[in-house]
């Protein structure tokens, strides 16, 4: 539904006017909410896209382009101090664009030709590429087309290197094949040598990064070179368990009388003539004298005291089982800087990440600092994905370091100025507000705080996830004060062989943390769907046409009846009733009406296991709905007639019974039934019956 929310347009006319096919590109054709939107915007969503005038993929490009401006306005608005963080974004962006314009338009797909340049032989060569096409569709080939003209003598010697030896030398032809070989060759030729040729012309250099000595990275982490934690034990071993069991079960032994009972009864012969004693035992390391690794010991004995005696347990090495005793903790210890000056070595050289103050310089360019440790941190904090490794920080400094140059090329030429740089200056800078509104949108409180502290000192945690702290849980926490009933009901009524055998009431946190995830994403829907819907748009282009905007969710709901009952259009009615759910779950009756909605679009779809599961949402979280009794005949009929679910369907049919027992559906009902339990035999005589009278 929001997709088919967005703005679409007729752009026959509006984008490709004047000889070069694309008219005077800072032409302002509309404004939204008073943001302005140019020729060159279209110009550019088409040659990065690869979008063809007059399609549907425009159209939805086309609308795209509208809405998010329409959101990035009611962002800033609603957000004033997202101004300064879009003020103060870091250098690095505008390198990182200037790279982009660079590589893939001026140099990759211009190959270095101006704007007016192929738009001159365009017209000039129109039947090489047809009447139809405009010129920003086709620019590449017209490019490739320009450089083969330019280059002719090139191309020969090139075809004559490629020639099939099995022809005379006369018989060198071009075909299509070498042209695009040749074309392809030298792209990537630039693609190679650019970058090293750009480094050397504006001298930048990365800076060697001064690692510490062993001694200083060291004593900054010790705790890096911890012995493992352990236990100093005795033990007795045996290759029978419920002999362990009869010796020490509800028995209080102190470790004398452990020591006597493994002098005396211990299989294990080494341990036996030191009454017991093993050891030191350490986490992650087999115990020694043929006991091997006993993992259970170590969690067992993490919860209790020194002087305990563990339950009997068997080692996975041996098979054999055992009973410790516990007399004291080994804690970790620092080990020795000799006892791991070789390790440190290799990982100052090899492994060991950077730990560099954020002025620190890592790039310069013709010896002024460049790029510092700062723009690394910023990279890193744009990407909260990416792994911080010492490989990682290297392939940060390169790629800011060649970046750095292309735009410093790229401004020499006076790219920073091209219609293409302003085109994607702008679609970065929406691009960035809407991610930043997005968070916002998402994450917002507006329950009280005293109130979020007290439901997660209740739930001793976080209800959906119980492990988080509570200042990550605050969003969650929130959302469980907002999230409506019927929404999580319905997730639950859904898709309730999931969370079986606990009733609604005891799966109540699963079910929260399921549905929470789409109450989040629904949140931001109806933001970005509302967004559009309040814009005002100011038109100065003709040709240009927009959908209605949802102002209303009786506008979405009358546009989905139309969709359903007039259109027939299934699918899309199935969409729009779906986000009208989604966005306007906090009214329960929409969201009653929507539910019903999509259980009809589905059973007339065939889809009709999702069918009978919206059916049952409905009749169970809105009991007392006119329409909860259609609901609960209409699933016991599907899992009957369509799914063949028979012990299913009686079910649902002996409730109905006793639900409605009134019901004008009663008579249908026992017929049902009686049909179930005679195999289909009513069915089959019914049929046999009415193609007899035929």
């Amino acid at each position: 539904m929001k997709k088919a929310l967005l703005a679409v347009f007729s752009l026959c006319t509006l984008v490709f006017t004047g000889c070069n096919s694309i008219g005077d590109k800072d032409t302002l054709i509309a404004r939204v909410n008073g943001e302005p939107i140019f020729r060159e915007d279209y110009a550019f969503m088409m040659r990065v896209g690869n979008i063809v005038p007059n399609t549907d993929q425009m159209r939805k490009a086309s609308g795209s382009l509208f809405s998010r401006k329409a959101l990035y306005t009611v962002a800033l608005e609603n957000n004033p101090e997202l101004k300064d963080l879009l003020a103060n974004r870091n250098f690095t962006v505008d390198n990182y664009l200037l790279t982009f314009v660079y590589q893939r338009l001026y140099s990759m797909d211009r190959l270095t030709y101006s704007d007016d340049e192929l738009a001159f032989y365009f017209d000039k060569h129109r039947e090489q590429f047809g009447d139809s096409v405009s010129y920003m569709t086709v620019r590449g080939k017209v490019a490739e087309a320009k450089y083969i003209e330019s280059n002719m003598d090139s191309l020969k010697s090139y075809a004559f290197q490629h020639r099939d030896l099995s022809k005379p030398e006369s018989e060198v032809t071009i075909t299509d094949a070498i042209k695009e070989r040749f074309v392809s060759e030298h792209r990537q030729r630039v693609m190679r040598e650019t970058a090293p040729a750009l480094m050397k012309k504006f001298n930048i250099v990365e800076t060697e990064i001064q690692m510490p000595s062993v001694e200083e990275y060291y004593e900054s982490h010790k705790n890096n070179y911890m012995t493992p934690y352990g236990y100093v034990v005795y033990h007795v071993e045996s290759p029978d368990s419920m002999s362990l069991v009869k010796r020490f079960k509800g028995k209080k032994i102190d470790l004398p009388k452990f020591m006597k009972i493994a002098a005396k009864y211990s299989a294990n012969e080494t341990t036996k003539k030191a009454n017991g004693y093993v050891g030191k035992v350490v986490i992650g390391h087999p115990l020694p004298y043929g006991i091997g690794f006993v993992s259970n010991m170590f969690f067992e004995m993490d919860s209790v005291s020194d002087n305990y005696v563990s339950t009997v347990l068997r080692s996975e090495t041996t098979g054999r089982y055992h009973v410790f005793y516990r007399v004291s903790a080994a804690p970790s210890e620092v080990k020795p800087l000799d006892r791991v000056r070789e390790t440190i070595k290799y990982e100052l050289a090899n492994t060991a990440n950077y730990e560099l103050d954020s002025s620190y310089v890592l790039v310069t360019k013709n010896g002024e600092p460049a790029i510092r440790e700062k723009d690394v941190m910023d990279t890193y904090a744009d990407n909260p994905g990416m792994v911080r490794s010492r490989r990682t920080h290297q392939q940060i400094v390169n790629s800011l370091a060649t970046q750095l140059a292309f735009a410093s090329e790229a401004r020499e030429i006076g790219l920073d100025h091209s219609w293409e740089y302003r085109a994607l200056r702008r679609q970065s800078d929406v691009d960035f507000i809407i991610k930043q509104y997005r968070k916002k949108v998402i994450n917002r409180i507006a329950v009280p705080e005293d109130s979020l502290k007290a439901l997660f000192e209740r739930w001793g945690g976080n209800p959906g996830h119980p492990n988080m702290s509570y200042e990550d849980s605050r969003a969650d926490l929130n959302n469980w004060f907002e999230i409506p009933e019927n929404l999580l009901k319905r997730t639950y009524y859904y898709a309730e062989e999931d969370y079986l055998p606990a009733t609604y009431e005891q799966a109540i946190k699963r079910v929260f943390e399921d549905a929470n995830l789409q109450y989040r994403s629904d949140r931001w829907d109806k933001a970005v769907v509302t967004a559009w819907g309040t814009a005002k748009v100011d038109l100065f282009a003709d040709n240009l046409t927009l959908l209605p905007q949802e102002q209303s969710v009786e506008v979405a709901m009358r546009a989905a009846d139309s969709l359903y009952a007039q259109e027939k259009s299934l699918e899309k009615a199935l969409i729009a009733w779906t986000g009208i759910r989604e966005r306007y779950s906090e009214i329960d009756s929409v969201a009653r009406k929507a539910t019903f909605e999509i259980a009809h679009i589905q059973s007339d779809k065939e889809e009709y296991d999702k069918a009978q599961r919206e059916y049952r949402a409905f009749y169970r979280v809105w009991p007392d709905s006119p329409d909860a009794e259609k609901a609960m005949f209409s699933r016991g009929f599907i899992l009957n007639e369509n799914l063949h679910k028979d012990a299913e369907a009686l079910k649902v049919f002996e409730e109905f019974k006793k639900l409605y027992p009134k019901s004008d559906l009663n008579e249908s009902v026992d017929w049902l039934v009686q049909n179930i339990k005679s195999n289909g035999k009513l069915a089959d005589e019914l049929m046999k019956k009415i193609e007899s009278e035929e």
